[in-house]
């Protein structure tokens, strides 16, 4: 999923490549192999409207309806709005996040401060629009491999469909709150089904934190390309969870560049 109500294709892969240091145990032909499956399900572009829905671990559920724009380069790299209308003027209604070979830089944007600011990406304090997704989750719902070691597991099953699984362990210094990520990427629609992401400091690092999960009959193919309509992620840690829906998609060839600047924030918030 491309952001957390947008479940998008698996990255470009072979953007990370470069960075990743590969685990010995693993082939490069066969982690080839799972960019290449990634590459064919990637739009250019996509809009969407989108619900997320938090139910925390007490108290009452509440959702929020979001906008999307994303746009991919040729080299992988993206470019992701994500907007909350109507948001109160003292919380941020709209995210710029860019992610390549690791998480670029993120623009948050509230009324109250009247101007985009910088926002940091590498801490567990960026909780998108109230719900249990890191600026880290919102990239990896596309992204598989960051820097790191990286190598691919033995094939697996979710929900009766093979798939392709890789392991990444972060670089120390790659800014990521995890130790170890474990993704599951369907072999025919080349799309994350599942990831488990595991914290040091959490069950000494021998159950998920994170989950993120896919049903395979939440897939869609639109114009040509594997989404999920819905998924969820849930936090161990604190017992919610947040289910991500699209409520409308459309992929077209191009979007406009001035869309991707902090300048155009305030304009996606409204």
């Amino acid at each position: 999923m491309s952001s957390p109500g947008v479940s998008r294709a698996v990255a470009v892969l072979r953007a990370a490549l470069g960075a990743a240091l590969l685990a010995a145990t693993a082939r490069a032909g066969s982690i080839q192999e799972v960019a290449d499956c990634a590459s064919r399900n990637l739009p250019p572009s996509a809009h969407a409207r989108v619900k997320l829905t938090l139910r925390p671990a007490k108290g009452e559920s509440r959702s929020v309806e979001l906008e999307y724009w994303s746009r991919t380069a040729p080299e992988g790299a993206r470019d992701v709005v994500i907007s909350r209308p109507g948001a109160p003027n003292d919380q941020i209604s709209a995210y710029l996040v860019s992610d390549g070979d690791a998480i670029g830089e993120a623009w948050a944007f509230a009324r109250a401060k009247g101007k985009p600011e910088r926002i940091e990406t590498d801490g567990t304090d960026v909780r998108l629009f109230g719900s249990n997704v890191s600026v880290e989750d919102f990239a990896r719902f596309a992204r598989v491999l960051f820097p790191g070691q990286v190598r691919r597991l033995a094939d697996g099953d979710v929900g009766g469909r093979k798939v392709y699984v890789v392991e990444t362990h972060p670089a120390p210094d790659g800014g990521s709150e995890y130790s170890r990520i474990v993704t599951s990427i369907d072999q025919e629609w080349c799309m994350v089904m599942r990831r488990e992401s595991y914290q040091s400091d959490f069950e000494k690092g021998e159950r998920p934190r994170k989950v993120y999960s896919v049903d395979p009959a939440d897939v869609k193919i639109d114009g040509g390309f594997a989404n999920a309509h819905r998924a969820r992620l849930d936090d161990a840690k604190d017992g919610s969870s947040t289910q991500m829906e699209i409520l409308a998609l459309e992929l077209p060839a191009k979007l406009d560049d001035d869309i991707f600047t902090p300048d155009a924030l305030s304009r996606a918030a409204h």
